[in-house]
């Protein structure tokens, strides 16, 4: 997921500054999520395809965590519950970081027919 040029700019400097404060895993993590350039065509994306790509995402993480521990077998089904909660607790405290809580449509929705 790329994000838009302004938002860019404004991460690849705070990447640089952690870098140069020595905050070398803030600058790897913010650089990493960014990727080599911005989205300079912004599409349509909406809630839900957010959602299911943080979702999608945590499954990572939790595969992730198999591996670390070597796990030979686990209850996808109990697993998934958790990563749905997950998923939407991590969504809205991100939200509420940004100062996006209360904001009922993102720009990126894709509007519905009649709309305007």
């Amino acid at each position: 997921m790329k994000v838009n040029s302004v938002v860019y700019k404004k991460l690849c400097a705070q990447a640089e500054e952690a870098k140069d404060r020595g905050f070398i895993k803030l600058a790897d993590g913010i650089l990493d999520a960014i990727g080599p350039c911005p989205d300079e065509e912004c599409g349509k994306y909406s809630y839900s395809q957010m959602q299911d790509d943080i979702h999608n995402d945590l499954w990572k993480i939790a595969t992730r965590v198999m591996y670390y521990h070597n796990i030979k077998s686990c209850d996808a089904i109990k697993l998934e519950g958790v990563l749905e909660v997950l998923a939407s607790e991590l969504s809205d405290e991100l939200e509420s970081a940004m100062g996006m809580d209360g904001v009922i449509k993102s720009d990126m929705e894709p509007k519905i027919p009649g709309e305007k």
